[in-house]
């Protein structure tokens, strides 16, 4: 398949965005021309408050943009202290909150959502024994391990790929996730 001319990011904070765009890079081949970041929050708020009022309107604006090019939504969200299917849910809910219908099979739309927050798939992917009760955010040395997580995550995201046993399972369901974007 061709990849998108497009490719819409819609993410709580900068560690998301440089992981995001590091693994966009590598699975789509895309540059920065064809990756549009929607803008962050401004100061102090809460990050997955953020993406969840922006979130219906990215939706809307990738479906319109899909009718007439190859385009893609990619949407990081940390689960925080809830679960990968609670954040999607609510991510739905906005969606119905703003009159639009769910997400389909068909669409790129990409939801990555890790437990707590990116920096436990960060550790994980760099063969770190982490679990998803512990909250990992502030870690040190996160930047030193995002490029090789990225290609990691590629890795584990190809097809017929399978992911070792030790990877958490908000990573392993944001794998399906990714394949949808080629």
């Amino acid at each position: 398949m061709s990849k998108p001319s497009q490719v819409t990011v819609l993410v709580e904070d900068r560690l998301q965005e440089r992981f995001v765009l590091r693994h966009l890079k590598k699975q789509l081949k895309c540059g920065n021309h064809a990756v549009r970041v929607l803008p962050l929050r401004s100061g102090k708020g809460s990050g997955e408050q953020w993406v969840r009022q922006r979130y219906a309107e990215a939706v809307a604006e990738y479906r319109w943009r899909a009718t007439h090019a190859r385009t893609a939504l990619v949407v990081a969200i940390d689960a925080d202290k809830y679960t990968v299917e609670y954040r999607t849910q609510q991510l739905r809910q906005c969606l119905a909150e703003a009159g639009a219908p769910t997400r389909t099979d068909d669409e790129r739309i990409a939801h990555l959502v890790p437990k707590w927050s990116i920096e436990t798939w960060i550790l994980c992917l760099n063969g770190n024994d982490v679990d998803e009760e512990t909250d990992y955010s502030g870690e040190h040395g996160i930047d030193q391990e995002m490029t090789t997580a990225a290609e990691t995550f590629y890795d584990w995201s190809r097809p017929n790929a399978a992911p070792p046993a030790y990877c958490v399972d908000s990573l392993r369901t944001a794998i399906p996730e990714v394949r949808w974007l080629e």
